[in-house]
This record gives structure tokens, C-alpha cells and sequence, in this order.
């Protein structure tokens, strides 16, 4: 088999694997799946329970990651890893259509309670015609249902952009398509207080834009949504994690939270779950730095007892007084750049109207500290061959030993021994490593743990055949941290 051919039978399979194909992609995934191990073995991925035990409606799926401007262009290489290049991206756009056709349990409530404004207006854009279905300003997000009519072209984006009669312009938080032809998109929610909200489509790719004046009534949706101010902290070791506010929407429920510590030059930042450690660099004048993130959980057929995607590494909320876990779509950071720490918010499925009692258990956080010196080599990679290498890089107690590099999928991976304190579980720690490439530095975009006793990190293949290899930080992980947030009827 091609693997071109691979390819195309890997966008088709979380269709064929949920019964919904056409005809004719049944008869070409059948026909390719006759003669293909591999693409077997995907589907029988897709066809495990996403988490064993719950309903279907409680599972989650992953359709990217933010790690910078330079390697935003590569979250699909940071999927490809784990499964295969393309997978991820199909699974992704698939639920975004399930999501338009309303089947999605985020929107439910809202549309049995008939809360959505119906819009129905079509514009045209070059050669595009945009159509509005419908919009649901929920106090959590506000959510835009469209369809481009022909579908986009590779390599064409929409950009939307939304201001309402008072003059406010509400930051876009991204949406998610099927085939260029169908989206959703989220913004900022309206203010309580707009009568009308003007959106605009653009595209770079012509000139021009598609404008929809909207009237709207935000505090229809606002008295069905359920906003509390718990003032909770906790502290793990010397950081400080405080969950400010709750807004508990009809589609979707958000925590928001803070973390500090102490300003210490040892510190090179804490890193939340599997993400890589957040830090302002403050300088005389102020920060020099900042930086924001969004990641999303990925199936849990992606899940294992290690490697890159380790079970009780993201948030976690359970309703107790109906008994049942409400499912974390995405988490969301940024350094805050008065104190130097982070802020962010976690994204959850909506939360039962009844529920009156929640458990909230932070994901793990790991605060990185930089090595006593400077800890970097000079690596010369092959494009093809695999090299046997032995070089150590430290920190403390603990030691990662280089020893080998490989081109695997079009990235660089790096395979070091491990060796820490035999008290601590292995994922105990977590190395922080770059690369510097073309004279930037790039951070690894997967870690994984194939064993006790080996570290696999891997980087985008770089353009240069030599690059500096430097350990910036090691992490240690914290205590848990755990929280019951009441909520007043």
C-alpha cells in the first residue's frame, strides 16, 4: 500500500468506524483495510471506548495544541506521532460536524430550551457565498454557525471578527470545520448590555468582507447560566494555585484559575500537566516576555499507562450530587505578565442545571528548575541513518544520557537513558529540552516515556544537519491539588 493511499483511508476511518461513510468511502476503506495491517489496527483504536466505563458523551478527542509561532504550523506533526499523521485531523473535523448538526451534548440544553438566535442571512465574498445559520450568545462563549458555499480552497481561511452596538470588539477563541463547507465559531461572550452585534468575514487570500448585522438579547441566555465566585487556594510545595471564578454556561462550563510562586532565578517556570513550563521574564522596565497556550485532551485510545499521553494528566470536574464526570474539552494558559505567573481556564462540557456539589482536581503541575550550569551539545544528524551517541546532560540527581538520534516521520527523535532518584516514580520528572535551528530555539513538541528507564523526545526535523542541543530545565512534580466548589442555588 501507498502511503498516499494510508493517508486518505485515515481521514475516512472515524467515519467508516461510527457507521456514517457514504457508499462509496465504505467500499474504498473495505477494500484498502483487506490488504493494510496497519490501518486495521488504527481502526480498532477507534473503535475502543474512549473512556472505558462512562458513556459515550463523556469522552473527548483532540484537534490540536498551541506550542508558539513557529511551531504552530506543526500541531499536526505533534498528533502524527502518536498515531499516525493524518488521524487526529479527520477525528477533529468529524465531531465539528457533528457538533453543526447540533448533535454535540454542548449544545443540547440550549437548543431544548430554544435559545438560539436564529440569523439565516447569506453574503457573498468574492467568490464565496457565506451564510449565517444561527448564533447562541451563552455567558460562557458566543458560538457562530456558518456555511461557505463552494467550500474553501486549500490554503483559504475565513477570518471573523465581531463588534457589537457599543462599540466593543470581542477577542475570537477559534472554531473547527467539515470539508470548508460547514464551521462553528467561538468568541468572547456579548456583553449583557449590546442590542446587536455586527459580524465580519475576511480572508487574506481577496479583498473585501461579508458584514452581518445581528439583533440580539444576550440576558435571555445570561438567566439560564449560573456564575460563582468560589475564592479557593491551595498550595503544592511553593507554587500557589487559586480558582478565581466559575462561569457555569448552557454550553459549556469554564474555570479560571491562577498559579504563583516566588520570583526565584533558579526557576525557569511550572508546567501544567504534559505542557511545557510558562514564565514572564520580568526586566527592568517590565516583562520582556509572554506567551499563551491552548490544549486539548486527546481520544483515550491515545492514553496509556505511559508515553507521551499519560492517564490523570489534565483537570478533572465531577458533578457529585448527580454522580458523574463532566468532560474537559480544552485548557487554556497564559503568562500574566504583572506578576510573571499564569493564568488560564479550563473548558468543561456544561454542568447539570441540578447540580449543586463539584469536585475540581487540578492536573499535575511541575515546577522546572534550570540546571546548576549550562547544559548543552553540539549534534550533527543524519537524514537517514540512525546515530549511536553518549552524552549527558544533568540536573541534580538526576541524568539524562543521549543515546541515539533517528529521522522517524519527517521529525528528529532523541532516545536518552534515564536515571533519577529511586524513590520517585519516573514521571516524577520531566526534561525541558530545545533545539536551536537556523539561530531559533524550538521546543520538543512530544515527550514520551517508552519504559521505566528511557526518555523519547522529538522535534521537528530541522533544516540545519547540525543543531545545539540544550537541556533548559528539569521539572518535579507536585503534590495534587483538589477542590469542592459549592454551588448556591
Amino acid at each position: 500500500m501507498t502511503n498516499r493511499e494510508c493517508e486518505i483511508i485515515e481521514d475516512l476511518l472515524p467515519l467508516y468506524a461510527d457507521g456514517v461513510a457514504s457508499d462509496a468511502s465504505l467500499e474504498l476503506v473495505e477494500r484498502h483495510l483487506s490488504g493494510c495491517a496497519r490501518c486495521r489496527e488504527l481502526l480498532e483504536i477507534y473503535r475502543e471506548p474512549a473512556l472505558p466505563g462512562l458513556p459515550e458523551n463523556e469522552t473527548g478527542y483532540l484537534d490540536g495544541n498551541g506550542f508558539g509561532f513557529r511551531l504552530r504550523r506543526l500541531a499536526v506533526v505533534l498528533l502524527a506521532g502518536i498515531v499516525i499523521a493524518t488521524s487526529t485531523i479527520a477525528w477533529a473535523s468529524y465531531h465539528a460536524g457533528r457538533n453543526m448538526a447540533l448533535r454535540d451534548p454542548s449544545f443540547r440544553q440550549a437548543e431544548k430550551m430554544g435559545l438560539f438566535t436564529e440569523v439565516n442571512q447569506s453574503r457573498e465574498l468574492g467568490p464565496y457565498r457565506i451564510t449565517v445559520d444561527r448564533v447562541l450568545l451563552d455567558t460562557a462563549r458566543t458560538t457562530v454557525f456558518y456555511r461557505v458555499e463552494p467550500g474553501l480552497q486549500d490554503k483559504v481561511n475565513l477570518n471573523v471578527g465581531m463588534l457589537d452596538d457599543k462599540g466593543v470588539h470581542y477577542d475570537p477563541r477559534g472554531g473547527r470545520g467539515l470539508h470548508g463547507r460547514d464551521f462553528v465559531y467561538d468568541l468572547e461572550p456579548v456583553n449583557l448590555d449590546a442590542e446587536k452585534i455586527t459580524l465580519t468575514f475576511t480572508t487574506d487570500a481577496m479583498p473585501g468582507e461579508a458584514r452581518f448585522e445581528i439583533p440580539v438579547d444576550p440576558t435571555t441566555v445570561a438567566q439560564e447560566t449560573r456564575e460563582i465566585y468560589p475564592a479557593l487556594k491551595a498550595n503544592a510545595g511553593p507554587v500557589e494555585f487559586a480558582v478565581d471564578r466559575a462561569v457555569l454556561g448552557l454550553s459549556e462550563s469554564i474555570v479560571f484559575f491562577r498559579i504563583r510562586w516566588p520570583r526565584d532565578p533558579e526557576i525557569a517556570g511550572v508546567g501544567i500537566g504534559i505542557d511545557h513550563p510558562m514564565h514572564t521574564t520580568m526586566g527592568p522596565g517590565g516583562p520582556t516576555s509572554a506567551e499563551g497556550r491552548v490544549s486539548r485532551m486527546p481520544p483515550a485510545a491515545m492514553i496509556k499507562g505511559s508515553g507521551a499521553f499519560p492517564p490523570g494528566f489534565w483537570a478533572d470536574l465531577v458533578d457529585e450530587t448527580n454522580g458523574k464526570r463532566v468532560k474537559l474539552e480544552e485548557t487554556r494558559t497564559q503568562t500574566d505578565t504583572l506578576t510573571g505567573g499564569i493564568q488560564g481556564s479550563f473548558h468543561f462540557e456544561p454542568v447539570d442545571p441540578s447540580a449543586r456539589q463539584l469536585k475540581l482536581t487540578s492536573p499535575p503541575l511541575y515546577l522546572y528548575r534550570f540546571p546548576e550550569q549550562e547544559q548543552t551539545m553540539e549534534l550533527t544528524w543524519s537524514r537517514q541513518d540512525k546515530q549511536s551517541i553518549d552524552h549527558v546532560f544533568k540536573r541534580g540527581p538526576v541524568s539524562f544520557t543521549l543515546e541515539k538520534a533517528a529521522v522517524e516521520d519527517k521529525q528528529l527523535a532523541l532516545y536518552f537513558k534515564f536515571k533519577g532518584d529511586e524513590a520517585k516514580p519516573h514521571q516524577y520528572y520531566r526534561p525541558d529540552f530545545r533545539i536551536q535551528d537556523q539561530g531559533f530555539w524550538q521546543e520538543h513538541i512530544r515527550l514520551e516515556w517508552p519504559d521505566e528507564e528511557h526518555v523519547k523526545v522529538t522535534f521537528p526535523r530541522p533544516e540545519d544537519e547540525k543543531v545545539l542541543l540544550k537541556l533548559r530545565s528539569v521539572g518535579e512534580k507536585l503534590p495534587g491539588i483538589g477542590f469542592e466548589i459549592n454551588i448556591t442555588p
